[in-house]
């Protein structure tokens, strides 16, 4: 019988779990790919890597959505079994919810999700900074016109190039120009190509001179000839991450290294899957609605409670990288304080129940 009502409710959450993560990354990935429309549009962004940014960007941040569903699936599912009255009629079996099953199969979707947030996540993370950066390189030259000017060093440079060969990656007859704060730089050179090295895009000028000119004496000017001159093309995309970013180390780096910043990831990394179960327990007592007040009658209260939870844990994230916190306590208190809360949700009815046997009077016949 147990069997049987579980698969039931494991059929009615699969559905409406299905729905709504499809629902909520229509409404993430729309978001995402009009902001990288917009930096395409003004130049930042190449064409080429936006939907390989948005790809990556959402396999990185399924963690951060697969909870929210689970947990508006639960409350949606149980939500529906008590307006149809069926939870009253298991109550009148005396089957109760079956909250033991809630809790089995939160903890296979929480296995899941763990996964994710400790291996493919940070993985995704990776990619991302290495897209990020190639875009950014990108950005700067690969919108190189022949016979047209390009500006660079945020306006305060300019290049022109009489010749683009993109197949060979090579340049011919080039001039560039740069406004440093206290002298201008003029360069020319027949020929040039671009390189990568540590993650940096570089123009590599052949067989040019170089024109050094004070701003106070434009006469007294240095002139050098080179074989090669190296320019570094300087990242245009202002919301890159940084390469070294937490997010993207490896788990098995976070777990040897004892820096609170790094002990701070590692804590929210484990703390997806756990938040999963505890908002899986709290969906039950949470979902107890009489047929009047409707399926979605709790809905709103548990958006609230999911975002007080999730920015209670940023917040205490926050703590544990600055040192407020030490990394024993981190932010494993607001799981805590959760938990007192399902606690207290689930027995308040018995309690509530006790306090009016207690406090009610006796009636005496006459």
């Amino acid at each position: 019988m147990f069997l049987i009502i579980n698969r039931y409710l494991y059929r009615e959450i699969i559905y409406t779990l299905f729905a709504l993560i499809t629902l909520l990354l229509l409404i993430y990935v729309s978001n995402r790919f009009i902001g990288y429309l917009l930096q395409a549009a003004s130049g930042a962004l190449p064409a080429r890597f936006i939907f390989q940014l948005l790809g990556i960007r959402v396999l990185g941040d399924l963690t951060l959505i697969l909870p929210i569903g689970f947990f508006l699936s639960i409350l949606l599912a149980l939500g529906r079994l008590y307006k149809d009255n069926e939870i009253t009629a298991l109550a009148a079996c005396g089957i109760p919810v079956p909250f033991n099953g809630i809790l089995f199969f939160a903890s296979i979707f929480a296995f899941f999700v763990g996964a994710l947030s400790l291996y493919i996540s940070p993985w995704a993370k990776s990619i991302e900074i290495e897209l990020r950066t190639q875009a950014a390189n990108a950005a700067e030259i690969g919108g190189i016109e022949a016979g047209r000017f390009k500006e660079f060093l945020k306006g305060q440079g300019v290049l022109y190039v009489e010749t683009v060969d993109s197949k060979a990656n090579n340049l011919e007859v080039i001039f560039a120009q740069a406004n440093l704060p206290d002298k201008r730089i003029v360069m020319t050179a027949k020929q040039a190509y671009q390189t990568a090295k540590d993650q940096e895009l570089f123009l590599i000028l052949q067989n040019g001179h170089r024109y050094e000119i004070p701003n106070e004496n434009p006469l007294s000017y240095n002139m050098i000839d080179f074989a090669e001159h190296g320019i570094r093309i300087p990242h245009k995309l202002n919301d890159s991450p940084p390469v070294e970013s937490r997010t993207a180390l490896p788990t098995q780096v976070l777990w040897r290294s004892p820096k609170a910043e790094y002990q701070a990831e590692l804590q929210w990394r484990l703390s997806l899957p756990l938040s999963i179960i505890l908002l899986s327990a709290l969906a039950v007592p949470l979902s107890r609605t009489t047929p009047r007040q409707g399926q979605y009658s709790k809905i709103f209260f548990g958006i609230l409670i999911v975002l007080i939870y999730s920015n209670l844990l940023s917040i205490a994230k926050k703590w544990v990288e600055r040192g407020d916190t030490p990394t024993f306590i981190g932010i494993w208190w607001v799981h805590l304080l959760m938990l007192v809360i399902i606690i207290f949700l689930l027995t308040y009815p018995r309690l509530q129940q006790y306090w009016r046997r207690r406090w009610r009077r006796p009636t005496t016949a006459i």
